[in-house]
């Protein structure tokens, strides 16, 4: 924990003029840019970040593995937006100790920084454990480096925005949706039923989800529903449907990541269904058992929210 408290300290020392320069406040309304959506390595398949982003704050959900190959996910709910100064020898030994490249990045390049935590269910109680820590650094609105500190183990990994399907068009943090479009691109949960959630990334008519939820024994495990296809309900929901497929790959702590070792098994269908009125819900149906529906909404934990086209 003392290195931890030592990366936290070089991490958070803020100069506030260049975090008031990254902030949403010091762009034009609705311009501002946003990292909400789906990020990737491509040389490195098979896991994945989440990021919903409000205000100067992101949630983040990393979808990776255990060490026994199994499906995880570590979340960071409350990322803060900080001042770096690159220049600075505090800086560069916390970015140095958890392996962030430096190289290539402006010296305005906003970073979010923030406490990862493990969650488990044991007789119907979530309970979260905090294991480490991770930074966000975003070279561009469609690049940057994840970093992180899980245990004794520091990694970096580039990252970019996954792109699965057309009609991207990107994100801002404010603003207003164009009249006539609607996109569901977000973090959604049942705030009675706090736990679990699902990541949704969305590309014209086209849904790439993430269901982060628990296994028989308790334990974080996730499926992804990555081509779910919009169809018509015959009403004003606004509905999507497609496979959904649970994963094994190597765990997140390999030196090197190994895209052969991940596999995918088709384990079910997944159906959304976006109600003007918000009764939104997400219905499972695994291994040929229908789940009961599940009412989803759009998680609020700061503001303003981000606008996706």
């Amino acid at each position: 924990m003392k290195r931890l408290a030592v990366i936290a300290f070089a991490l958070l020392c803020p100069v506030l003029g260049w975090a008031q320069y990254n902030s949403y406040t010091a762009f034009a309304a609705g311009t501002a840019p946003s990292y909400e959506g789906l990020w990737w390595n491509p040389s490195e398949s098979g896991w994945g970040v989440s990021i919903a982003h409000q205000g100067d704050m992101i949630f983040a959900v990393w979808y990776t593995y255990d060490h026994d190959g199994t499906p995880m996910w570590l979340f960071m709910p409350d990322a803060q937006l900080v001042g770096d100064d690159t220049e600075t020898s505090m800086g560069m030994m916390g970015m140095g100790m958890m392996g962030m490249q430096m190289m290539g990045m402006s010296r305005y390049s906003p970073m979010y920084s923030g406490t990862l935590y493990r969650s488990s269910l044991s007789s119907g109680k979530v309970s979260i454990a905090e294991v480490g820590m991770a930074t966000f650094r975003f070279k561009g609105r469609d690049s940057g480096v994840f970093a992180y500190t899980v245990g004794n183990v520091s990694q970096s990994k580039d990252i970019s925005r996954m792109v699965f399907a057309a009609g991207n068009s990107g994100c801002t943090v404010g603003g207003t949706k164009a009249a006539g479009t609607e996109n569901f691109q977000d973090l959604w949960w049942n705030p009675a039923d706090s736990g679990w959630g699902v990541n949704i990334a969305q590309q014209g008519d086209t849904v790439f989800g993430t269901y982060y939820t628990y296994d028989a024994n308790g334990r974080a495990t996730w499926f992804v529903m990555s081509n779910e296809a919009r169809y018509d309900t015959g009403s004003d929901v606004v509905g999507f449907e497609g496979p959904m497929l649970v994963a094994t790959g190597p765990p997140f702590d390999s030196p090197t990541w190994s895209a052969s070792k991940v596999a995918l098994t088709e384990v079910g269908q997944a159906t959304f269904l976006f109600d003007s009125r918000g009764q939104s819900q997400f219905v499972a149906r695994l291994a040929g058992v229908q789940q009961p529906a599940k009412p989803i909404a759009r998680m609020a934990f700061s503001g303003p929210a981000s606008v996706c086209h």
